[in-house]
C-alpha cells in the first residue's frame, strides 16, 4: 500500500472510482440473476456461469470507460484534481451525474426486461410516443415513487462514498516514485486498463456477440450490459420500413414466393416446404463460402489466365448455376443472406453487426439429427457472427483461431488449406449426417500464402496481361491460385473418405470485386454481385449440367434442400430454384436494382429508373426510353421486395421445422 501511495495521487483515485463502479454493476448483474432466476430453471449451470464472466467483463469495461476521461486528462496539470479544489468538485460532479444516469439505466432496464423480456435496447425510443401514454403506463406499472428514493439514496451513497475517497486519495502526497519507476509503473497501469477494456486475448475484441454464445434468451441476457447494449443498438437503428408498400405488394410478392396460405392482414409468408418421400440414408451437407470470388476471375466463366483449374473441374461435374448473383457485399452480409434468405439490408453496418435483430430463423434447424459445424480460419467474433450463428442453430460447435494445429497466416487466422485440411479430419470421424459451414479468407487482400505451400508454385506473371485478365495485381493472381489449390486438396482428400459420396457440398461467391472498365458489367455495377453458384454431389446428382436462368443467394439452401428431400419451414425469400416453373417468378435483388432472365432494372443515385437487356451484345444501352412499361413494372416489384426483406429482417424469429403434410 505504501508502495501504491507513491503513484500519481489522481491515477489513485482513478483506480479507486473504478473499483466502486465496477463493484455496482456486479451488484445489479447479481440481483438481475436473482430477480430473474425463475427463467434459469432449465438452464445449465456451465452456460449460467459463461454468461455471468462474460457480464462481468462487459461491467468491467463500463466502468474503464467511465473513467477514461480522467485516465486521458488526469496528467495534466489543469485538469489534475489533486491540485485544484474546482477540479476535483468538477470531477466529482462528473462521476456522480454519470453514474446516477447509469443507475437510472439499470432500473429502466429492470423494468424493460420484466415487461417484455428484453434488455433495455435503442427500439425504447419507438415506445416513448405519445409521451403522456408511456408515462401513464410507468406510472401505474411501476414503482416510480419507491425508485425515485431508491435512486436518490443510491445517488446520496455514491456521493458520500467518492467524496470521502477522493479526500484519502488526493489529499495524500507520499514520496514521489523515481521518474523510471514512475514510467514504467503508470506505463503498466495504462496497459492493465485498455486490456480490461479490450477484454479477451484473442485478435478481435470483447463484442456484444459473445453474450449470445447460448440459443437460450436469458442467458444471453444475462451476459449483457444494458449500458453499452443501448449504444450498440443506438449504432444498428434501421432505417424506416415502408409499411404501405409492403402492404400494397403484399399479394403480389406472396405468389412470386409460393404463399399458399395467404394473410394480407397477417402479412404471412410462411410456408412448410414438404419433401415427399424422403432418401434411405440423409445426405451430409458441406456449405463453402468462396471469399470474394468474382465470376470474371474464374475460368469457367471465360478468364483467359485460368487460375482456377480446381474449381472448374468441380463445376463441370455440378449443377453450375452461370447468372447467380448476391444481393449485397460484402463477407459478413452474404453469411446472413445464405443462413437465413432475407437480403442483408440493415443500413450502415451488416444485419450481424446489429443486437436487434440477431434472433433469426434459419433453414439449418431443419437438418434435425445432424452434426453441425462453422469452420472460420479466423475468430468468430469477427463481424459479430458468432452471435448469428451460436445463437440460432443449437449445438453449433465453432472450429476458429485457437482450434488448429497450425500457424497463423495473417489478420485471416489459419490459411484455408490448414482449415480444409482441419475440415476433412473433422469429417472423417463423424458417424452420424452433418452439416458444415466452412468460411474461406484467403483470396481476399493481403493476399498472404503459408509457409508450407505443399506443391503449389507461385507464378510471375507482367502487369500488363494481369490487367487484361481484370487482377489487379500479381498476389491476388496467385492468391487466388493458391485458394484454388487448396480447394481441390481438400476435395482429393474428400474423395478417399467414407463420407465422400454421401455428401452434397455447395460452393458459392459471396460477393464480387471491381473490374477494370473494360467490362461492361463494371459500368452496371454488376461485377460485385455476380458469382458462382455450384452444387456438386459425387452420389446424388448423374447429369451435370449449366444452368442459365438468373439465381440468388437467398435461393441456396431451399434449392440444395430439395435436391436432399428435406423438408423446412420457409418464411422468408428463398425458393427452390428447380421448383419456379414461371419464369416471371425468377428474380434477383441488390441495393439497387433487381434482374429477371432479361431485363436489369437500376436506381442511381438519384433514384432514376434504368433499363438494361445485360445479357446481350449492348448490356449497358438504357432501353427505359423504348420500354417505359417494362420499366415502370420492374421498378415497382424491386420497391415491393426491398421493402419486404426490410420487414422480414424483424419479423423472422425462429420457429421448429415443423412440416405438415400435403402443405407447400
Amino acid at each position: 500500500m505504501n508502495f501504491l501511495r507513491r503513484f500519481p495521487s489522481w491515477l489513485r483515485f482513478l483506480f479507486y472510482v473504478t473499483a466502486i463502479n465496477f463493484a455496482v454493476f456486479v451488484v445489479f448483474r447479481i440481483v438481475f440473476f436473482l430477480v430473474f432466476s425463475d427463467a434459469a430453471a432449465n438452464v445449465e449451470i456451465s452456460a449460467i456461469l459463461q454468461a455471468l464472466y462474460t457480464g462481468f467483463k462487459f461491467d468491467l469495461r463500463l466502468a474503464l470507460l467511465i473513467g477514461l476521461p480522467l485516465l486521458l486528462l488526469g496528467a495534466i496539470p489543469f485538469f489534475n484534481p489533486a491540485r485544484f479544489v474546482f477540479v476535483r468538485r468538477v470531477w466529482l460532479t462528473y462521476f456522480v451525474v454519470l453514474e446516477l444516469a447509469v443507475v437510472l439505466t439499470y432500473f429502466v432496464d429492470f423494468g424493460h426486461y420484466e415487461y417484455l423480456n428484453l434488455r433495455l435496447n435503442a427500439g425504447m425510443v419507438d415506445h416513448l410516443f405519445p409521451i403522456s401514454v408511456s408515462m401513464q403506463m410507468v406510472w401505474e406499472t411501476y414503482p416510480v415513487i419507491w425508485g425515485l428514493l431508491g435512486l436518490a439514496f443510491i445517488g446520496a451513497c455514491y456521493t458520500w462514498i467518492l467524496h470521502r475517497t477522493a479526500v484519502k486519495e488526493l489529499a495524500i502526497v507520499g514520496k514521489p516514485l523515481p521518474a523510471l519507476y514512475k514510467t514504467v509503473g503508470v506505463s503498466i497501469f495504462v496497459v492493465f486498463y485498455l486490456f480490461g477494456m479490450y477484454g479477451k486475448l484473442s485478435w478481435y475484441p470483447l463484442r456484444w456477440s459473445d453474450a449470445y454464445s447460448s440459443t437460450n434468451e436469458y442467458v444471453a441476457s444475462l451476459a449483457l450490459n444494458p449500458v453499452l447494449h443501448v449504444f450498440e443498438t443506438y449504432k444498428n437503428r434501421s432505417d424506416k420500413i415502408d409499411m404501405d408498400i409492403v402492404r400494397s405488394a403484399y399479394r403480389a410478392v406472396a405468389r412470386d414466393l409460393g404463399v399458399r396460405n395467404v394473410d394480407k392482414n397477417k402479412l404471412a409468408y410462411r410456408r412448410f416446404i414438404t419433401a415427399g418421400n424422403g432418401v434411405e440414408k440423409p445426405y451430409n451437407l458441406v456449405v463453402i463460402h468462396l471469399e470474394s470470388y468474382a465470376a470474371f476471375k474464374v475460368g469457367i466463366f471465360g478468364n483467359q489466365l485460368k487460375a482456377t483449374p480446381e474449381f472448374d473441374a468441380i463445376a463441370n461435374r455440378s449443377l453450375f448455376f452461370t447468372n447467380f448473383f448476391v444481393p449485397v457485399h460484402p463477407t459478413a452480409r452474404s453469411v446472413y443472406t445464405m443462413m437465413t434468405g432475407i437480403p442483408d439490408l440493415n443500413p450502415r453496418r451488416s444485419a450481424s453487426r446489429n443486437p436487434l435483430i440477431v434472433n433469426q430463423h434459419t433453414y439449418i434447424n431443419a437438418l434435425k439429427g445432424y452434426d453441425k459445424f462453422y469452420f472460420l480460419g479466423g475468430s468468430a467474433t469477427w463481424g459479430n457472427i458468432r452471435a448469428l450463428l451460436a445463437h440460432n442453430i443449437p449445438g453449433l460447435k465453432i472450429y476458429e483461431e485457437g482450434s488448429y494445429d497450425a500457424p497463423r497466416t495473417d489478420t485471416w487466422g489459419v490459411s484455408d488449406l490448414d482449415m480444409f485440411e482441419q475440415a476433412n479430419q473433422v469429417f472423417r470421424k463423424q458417424r452420424k449426417p452433418f452439416f458444415a459451414f466452412i468460411q474461406t479468407s484467403g483470396n481476399h487482400k493481403p493476399f498472404n500464402l503459408p509457409e508450407n505451400l505443399r506443391s503449389f508454385k507461385r507464378v510471375t506473371l507482367d502487369k500488363k496481361t494481369l490487367y487484361q485478365n481484370s487482377f489487379e495485381s500479381l498476389n491476388a493472381y496467385n492468391g487466388l491460385r493458391f485458394f484454388d489449390y487448396s480447394l481441390g486438396r481438400f476435395f482429393k482428400l474428400a474423395a478417399k473418405e467414407k463420407y465422400y459420396n454421401n455428401t452434397v457440398f455447395v460452393m458459392y461467391g459471396d460477393h464480387g470485386s471491381h473490374a477494370p472498365p473494360f467490362n461492361p458489367w463494371e459500368r452496371l455495377l454488376l461485377t460485385k454481385h455476380h458469382v458462382p453458384f455450384v452444387i456438386y454431389a459425387p452420389g446424388l446428382i448423374k447429369k451435370p449440367r449449366r444452368i442459365d436462368t438468373i439465381a440468388s443467394l437467398v435461393d441456396v439452401l431451399p434449392t440444395t434442400f430439395g435436391l436432399m428431400k428435406v423438408s423446412y419451414l420457409n418464411k422468408t425469400l428463398g425458393r427452390d430454384l428447380f421448383t419456379l416453373k414461371n419464369k416471371e417468378r425468377r428474380f434477383a435483388l441488390h441495393h439497387y436494382g433487381i434482374l429477371d432472365d432479361e431485363f436489369y432494372l437500376f436506381l442511381d443515385r438519384l433514384r432514376k429508373p434504368h433499363l438494361y437487356r445485360y445479357r446481350s451484345k449492348t448490356p449497358t444501352k438504357d432501353l427505359s426510353g423504348k420500354y417505359p412499361e417494362i420499366t415502370a413494372k420492374m421498378e415497382r416489384r424491386f420497391h415491393s421486395i426491398y421493402q419486404t426483406a426490410k420487414y422480414m429482417m424483424s419479423h423472422n424469429s425462429p420457429e421448429p421445422h415443423q412440416a405438415v403434410k400435403g402443405k407447400k
